[in-house]
């Protein structure tokens, strides 16, 4: 038993390795090794998978006074959250009058683009997201369930 919960977590950490080594090619990242938060924060971690034949990064400045201490405005948390996964299933039981207007109230929030990327489920809803959904629908009227297509479990990037 020990050692099958050894390999469970072997292949987490393995997991999350080959998750932050795809990352690190588009993911703003961090080498602030002196921040106090670098261990728990997404971006430092994952710029220590940082391929050191680049030549150019994306990264945080080092220089700004707002980041690299305990309330720097780039810190990400290293935990997984419950992501949410499409919208198709939102409007099911509502009014055609209240569709419209939480749709176009979605589109305004977020863009043309990134509402069907969502809606279709090609792009991940964060927690931030899901709540600007439930405030949208309650600010429009709607008392029902608020539905998702689905979730996974994901890291808030």
């Amino acid at each position: 038993m020990k050692k099958e919960k050894k390999s469970q977590n072997k292949s987490a950490a393995q997991q999350q390795e080959e998750v932050f080594r795809e990352k690190e090619y588009h993911y703003l990242v961090c080498f602030i090794d002196s921040c106090p938060l670098r261990d728990q924060c997404l971006r430092w971690l994952v710029g220590q998978y940082a391929d050191s034949s680049r030549m150019v990064y994306t990264t945080v400045n080092p220089r700004n006074p707002k980041l690299g201490g305990e309330q720097c405005a780039m810190f990400r948390k290293n935990q997984r959250v419950i992501m949410k996964v499409g919208l198709t299933r939102l409007y099911h039981e509502m009014p055609t009058y209240m569709e419209r207007s939480i749709r176009q109230n979605l589109i305004r929030l977020w863009g043309r683009r990134q509402y069907f990327d969502i809606r279709r489920g090609d792009r991940l809803i964060t927690p931030q997201r899901q709540q600007e959904v439930i405030d949208t629908c309650r600010l429009h009227g709607w008392q029902g369930p608020i539905i998702f297509d689905s979730e996974q479990e994901d890291w808030d990037w």
